[in-house]
């Protein structure tokens, strides 16, 4: 017989309820509809979707492609990857369709997630591409990146530096794997690592602009020494910021922005104009309108099209 169970070690139980097929269960796949022998372990359906006789076959693929994304790293995650790839391929195919198109627009945090999650289903599926763990790497660093994602920076560039490892494994000497490893070196204060992993790359490289910018970065960098702390507590120290501007504590996020702007360093090294919009923000909720008109501005210098910035502008103009 199939039973149903919730299990406390899956998320999210409330949406999903675990069902276990019956001996001999199968499912119809492809054309020619062969039967498919479904594993005898719990697959994730959608509560609504089990009836008295069990889910139906279409409910069975849709519950563990849904669940899958949610949830790419939960347990039995190999199962659910496998039963996608040999009886839904479908699914397959709609995620490889997502991720072109997320590759070829510009999106915000929770589309780099999607993102990282379909990559990460896919390496379910091939634990030993080299190419893969690169992607997911750069997925990790790009989201790691994301202004709104700082407060999490630490964990999705140690991710990143974990994928970007294994790939070089599979891919040794790849000159990408080397170049973004150097960057999260370098973020996270081992800078004498970040050095050997970018002349790795300037010697690979063949003459151009790129050797070229890389080989200046590096001869900058030793001619007026590393940064005297990590970087990443400057990002991680913008993370706190918004933590507390959303808390309602203006004046200690304005302070830590304040101090972050006088030293000069997150300015420099990564201008957005996320950090002085939210720079101003504070400014003007504490009463400073020309200390946040002229943040705002700096916010435009940065991206002449970034609304929230104008619109900020516009509101102190009219006295609001």
């Amino acid at each position: 017989m199939s039973s149903v169970n919730m299990d406390k070690d899956f998320p999210e139980s409330n949406v999903f309820v675990f069902w276990t097929p019956e001996e001999g269960r199968s499912v119809p796949v492809g054309a020619e509809r062969q039967a498919f022998l479904l594993p005898r372990k719990p697959l994730p359906v959608h509560r609504e979707d089990v009836g008295d006789a069990g889910p139906s076959a279409d409910a069975i693929g849709r519950g563990a492609y849904d669940y899958l994304r949610q949830f790419p790293d939960c347990p039995d995650n190999v199962v659910y990857a496998e039963l996608l790839r040999d009886a839904f391929p479908h699914y397959l195919a709609d995620m490889g369709a997502q991720i072109v198109m997320l590759e070829n627009k510009e999106v915000d945090a929770p589309y780099v997630r999607r993102k990282l999650a379909y990559l990460k289903i896919l390496l379910l599926l091939e634990p030993d591409s080299g190419s893969l763990l690169q992607r997911l790497g750069m997925v990790c660093y790009e989201l790691g990146l994301m202004f709104v994602e700082l407060g999490h920076c630490r964990s999705h560039l140690l991710a990143a530096m974990g994928y970007l490892q294994r790939s070089l494994k599979l891919l040794p000497g790849n000159l990408t794997s080397l170049n973004y490893l150097g960057q999260i070196d370098y973020l996270l204060g081992d800078y004498p690592a970040a050095m050997r992993s970018w002349r790795a790359v300037v010697d690979g490289l063949d003459d151009g602009s790129a050797r070229q910018a890389l080989t200046d970065r590096i001869d900058r960098l030793e001619r007026q020494g590393m940064p005297d702390h990590p970087l990443i507590d400057d990002l991680e120290a913008i993370g706190e910021a918004m933590e507390r501007y959303g808390q309602g504590n203006i004046h200690e996020a304005g302070m830590i922005l304040e101090k972050l702007e006088e030293e000069g360093t997150v300015p420099a090294e990564f201008p957005s104009p996320e950090f002085y919009y939210l720079l101003g923000m504070c400014r003007k909720k504490g009463g400073d309108a020309a200390g946040a008109f002229e943040a705002f501005d700096k916010a435009l210098e940065q991206d002449p099209d970034y609304a929230p910035a104008l619109a900020g502008k516009n509101r102190i103009l009219e006295g609001r």
